[in-house]
């Protein structure tokens, strides 16, 4: 019998991403389906692979150590958090990252003694005074980070603990096996001590969400079994995740212009298991300054996200750049789209997360054509404005490009396009958790499906498109861009807007602009102001239901709207412009006025030489919620958290005109398609209610049963 990925996952008790790494390890093999490459397993192969995994007992919980000897997470993190304690206690003008360095050097300390099988010399012996017993601790501290020099820089290289402190913190993390356990709780611990010193303060731009991390690491995998390079590593984020995922590379390479990250770096590597790295801080200027010259055409493959939200303005540096070259300054996020090309070798593959301002902008047309000129554009995925909040609100979009001298060849090559929605966190930084019908909680995220998705466009170079409109692929090279600026962006080439402009080229009617089809009315109030004791007819964004046309009129205080709103009448029509995605469009069929929120353009229809519309009202509401007018303006949309539509272009907006007798026959049409669904909705509301009253009297007759009335 075989069962699916999501199934054997399921009983195994694992990701779905880690099933697929022991594919790739050969711990269990998959059986592919040739019609669609899908992976299935056989139920027996999955049973006895958790028959050999129950005969090792599984780590203990918090309090114990676990059955292999070692320690859990829970307990590690918790001692952990002990020893930040007894630090700062015994100085209290010490900051979070001075106690971040102290325990770093201890855990790395501890790490030593285990890893030389000396883990009992690291807890104080009968005959050792506290004094001796610190000095021996810091004596051998010393003399390991001598040892490793390129791991441990001189102002990093020895305790500087007082020696009741230290005694007292080396007492605390005696006590954990870090080594012994099967799971890396060293490392778990680690990166929440990491999380917790540098997620505040001054140093948030260094880190990148977990998801977003292993998420593009899975989407370079096939890549990084060769020189690795993050050159503006950070903590080493990315780096770390390849240890992570068991990924073989031929070397690791970070490169940061701040030593403490740079150190941390590399001690996070090394209490992740890497081997075969190094770690280089780059002051003046980071990789994008001189010292970052002498890593040209080194590395086969780059992974980053490097800081974007500030200009560099060393101008002899800046000569060194195409993108630089005459200017005073320029954004770090466009010179290190540069650098990164120029440290790849021909072929080498670049995964970087960038602001999708140089995707789109008229100012960054430089960098794309850059872009185009060095690299064929392998992927352009979007990631939602809450990726990074709360600690920035800005659209990003991450690229994987490879480095080629022949990117404008002549032959089709198409890109893979996505837009990720959620990627499992909240605008707070909370996970955002989903819970099934049996309570069982998963993650909300779109990545694993846009990251299944590419696996099966670089395998078969195809997709399996269905109506999801969120991945696509497109030929991107400046021959196909008929007009936009050279724009790369997911907006810019999806489907709908494509489709759309097609539309318009063939159509058989008369082509006008919104503008010419309908006035704008622009009668705003204040009604706190204006009408602060009465109340008033209100239509908010919330009372305009999406894509169906369906608006409400509410009675409302005056007072209780402080916000200006326009007032509209019978026959005229609303259109939302903020979150247009929405297609928030209705004609207004009120016998009395009424007031709308300031985020609705309140249009009303134009008349012909008879006094007629030009457009029939129900028709214009149809056509503004319909994809031809939706491709026209998707890549118009702009703002971050709250997009918006520029009245300008929805006024630019061309639609149609049949003639008076066409429009008539399309809306009886869709009055006939209308009258079917409606009464279809009222057939399944008359089901839904029966279905209910039904569970409600089995419920009552299992009451019955019990009390025997039924007997």
């Amino acid at each position: 019998m075989k069962i699916s990925l999501a199934e054997a996952a399921s009983i195994l008790g694992v990701t779905k991403e880690t099933l697929r790494n022991w594919d790739r390890s050969g711990k269990l093999r998959p059986f592919r389906d040739p019609a669609n490459n899908y992976r299935s397993y056989h139920l027996a192969d999955v049973q006895a692979l958790l028959e050999r995994a129950s005969e090792t007992p599984a780590t203990a919980e918090v309090g114990a150590g676990g059955s292999d000897g070692g320690t859990s997470d829970r307990e590690t993190k918790r001692i952990l958090a002990r020893i930040h304690k007894i630090i700062r206690d015994s100085d209290g003008s010490s900051s979070i990252v001075e106690r971040f360095d102290e325990t770093t050097k201890l855990i790395f300390l501890k790490l030593h003694f285990e890893r030389m099988q000396r883990s009992a010399e690291f807890s104080q012996s009968a005959h050792e005074t506290d004094a001796k017993y610190a000095k021996r601790l810091k004596g051998e501290f010393n003399q390991a980070a001598k040892d490793r020099p390129e791991v441990f820089p001189e102002r990093f290289s020895a305790i500087k603990l007082s020696n009741a402190a230290l005694v007292a913190a080396a007492k605390a993390l005696a006590s954990v096996d870090l080594l012994g356990s099967k799971q890396d709780v060293k490392g778990l611990a680690y990166e929440e001590m990491i999380k917790n010193t540098f997620d505040k303060g001054d140093n948030q731009q260094f880190f990148t969400p977990a998801a977003v991390v292993q998420f593009m690491v899975g989407l370079m995998a096939p890549n990084l079994n060769r020189s690795v390079c993050d050159p503006a590593c950070g903590t080493g984020g990315f780096l770390v995740e390849l240890c992570k995922q068991g990924i073989p590379t031929k070397k690791i390479v970070g490169l940061e212009i701040d030593d403490r990250l740079a150190w941390v770096t590399g001690i996070n590597l090394l209490i992740h298991g890497a081997t075969n790295f190094q770690v280089d801080c780059l002051s003046n200027g980071g990789s994008l300054g001189e010292a970052g010259r002498k890593y040209h055409r080194t590395f086969e493959a780059i992974i980053t996200n490097p800081p974007f939200g500030s200009d560099f303005t060393e101008r002899k540096d800046l000569e060194q750049y195409i993108l630089g070259k005459g200017k005073t300054s320029r954004r770090r996020g466009v010179l290190f789209v540069e650098k990164c090309l120029s440290m790849l070798k021909d072929g080498g593959v670049l995964a970087i997360v960038i602001d999708e301002g140089v995707l789109s902008l008229p100012s960054s047309r430089d960098v794309r054509e850059l872009i185009l000129a060095q690299a064929d554009l392998l992927a352009v995925i979007s990631l939602p404005e809450t990726a990074f909040m709360p600690y920035a609100s800005v659209n990003t979009s991450i690229l994987i490009l490879k480095k080629t001298s022949n990117a404008n060849k002549a032959s089709k090559q198409m890109t893979f396009f996505a837009a990720a929605e959620s990627v499992g966190r909240k605008p707070n930084g909370d996970p955002e958790i989903e819970y099934d019908e049996d309570g069982s909680p998963s993650v909300v995220s779109d990545l694993p499906r846009i990251l299944e998705a590419w696996r099966r466009f670089s395998e078969f170079g195809q997709l399996d498109q269905g109506t999801d409109d969120s991945i696509y692929l497109s030929d991107v090279r400046p021959a196909s861009l008929r007009d936009g600026d050279n724009r790369l962006d997911f907006k810019f080439h999806h489907p709908s807007r494509m489709s759309a402009q097609i539309g318009l080229q063939q159509c058989r009617y008369p082509l006008k602009t919104l503008a010419e089809l309908c006035d704008v009315r622009n009668e705003s109030f204040v009604p706190s102001v204006d009408f602060p004791d009465q109340s008033i007819p209100y239509t908010g964004l919330a009372h305009i239901a999406p894509r169906v046309g369906q608006v409400k009129q509410v009675i409302v205080s005056g007072n209780s709207l402080k916000s200006s709103v326009k007032r509209y009448y019978r026959g005229d029509l609303l259109f939302a412009k903020m979150r247009p995605n929405l297609r928030k469009a209705a004609a207004i069929e009120f016998d009395s006025p009424g007031y709308a929120s300031a985020e609705c353009v309140v249009l009303t229809p134009k008349a012909a030489d008879d006094g007629f519309p030009v457009i029939d009202l129900g028709l214009l509401s149809i056509l503004l919620r319909s994809d031809q007018v939706y491709g026209q303006i998707i890549h118009l949309i702009a703002g971050i958290g709250r997009p918006r539509l520029a009245l300008k272009d929805l006024l630019s907006v061309r639609l149609p005109v049949p003639p008076r007798e066409h429009q008539r026959a399309f809306k009886d049409a869709f009055a006939k398609t209308k009258e079917t669904y409606e009464g279809l909705r009222i057939e399944a509301k008359k089901l839904d209610e029966t279905a209910n009253e039904m569970e409600l009297r089995a419920i009552d007759g299992v009451a019955e049963s019990f009390l025997g009335r039924f007997a």
